[in-house]
């Protein structure tokens, strides 16, 4: 049953293109290779993931933003937009963080997390995007989270503030320094106010990445292998 429901929704997505394409090309008198220019370009817009249905898990988010790519000082509305998947609730590990450190912390937790993931995928958030489409409060808000998290040597990466200062590292790559200057799980954790869970997992991933490189993948390889990245491969 559930084979013949995938095949029907796929033939009547064909028909649904089918009819699109026809509709442009006698509508405007266009050649085939236009019309289905123009229904690529209309599905990048408004189903942009339609090749990969279950890209998103529980708790992510599809949000807008300017391309990294963009200069520094250019007027939005002439800024190349792209989109990206960002995780804002975490399930388990952000309820731990609720529990031990409270709002406050698992607001900042999630604040480095959407921008860093964001700017992997190449956009940059700005903190207008983040306070009233994401984190739901005010800009203020977010200006001071950002102080706190740069207090414990995490740079938030929202746009306008990567071409001065470049991406910063991210709380992943934070971890993992201090896991190399000898720091215990627990004092990371205090430290960071981020999960064990978490930041074991990040120095996993670090692990991973370390014997990869050693064995002479190259960045591209080793994201691949280990899931994560090119950006982060780097750091």
């Amino acid at each position: 049953m559930k084979g013949n429901k995938a095949a029907s929704e796929r033939l009547n997505t064909k028909t649904l293109d089918q009819m699109f394409v026809n509709m442009v090309e006698h509508g405007y008198e266009c050649p085939p290779f236009v019309s289905n220019a123009i229904l690529a370009t209309a599905k990048s817009v408004f189903v942009p993931d339609q090749s990969k249905p279950n890209v998103m898990n529980v708790g992510q988010v599809k949000i807008l933003g300017i391309a990294a790519s963009e200069p520094a000082g250019k007027l939005l509305s002439e800024c190349e937009m792209k989109t990206a998947v960002v995780t804002l609730d975490a399930g388990k590990e952000d309820e731990e963080i609720r529990e031990k450190y409270g709002i406050a912390a698992l607001r900042q937790a999630r604040l480095a997390r959407i921008t860093h993931e964001a700017w992997d995928q190449g956009v940059s958030l700005t903190q207008e995007d983040i306070a009233f489409k994401l984190l739901n409060c005010g800009v203020r808000t977010v200006r001071r989270d950002v102080k706190a998290l740069a207090k414990r040597g995490v740079i938030v990466p929202t746009c306008g503030q990567q071409k001065d200062i470049g991406p910063g590292v991210s709380h992943r790559v934070e971890a993992v320094r201090l896991y190399i200057e000898r720091k215990t799980y627990t004092e990371i954790e205090r430290t960071m106010k981020y999960t064990l869970t978490a930041i074991k997992r990040y120095i996993l991933t670090f692990s991973r990445v370390a014997y990869l490189t050693e064995k002479g993948y190259s960045t591209s390889e080793i994201a691949f292998l280990v899931q994560i990245s090119e950006r982060l491969t780097g750091e």
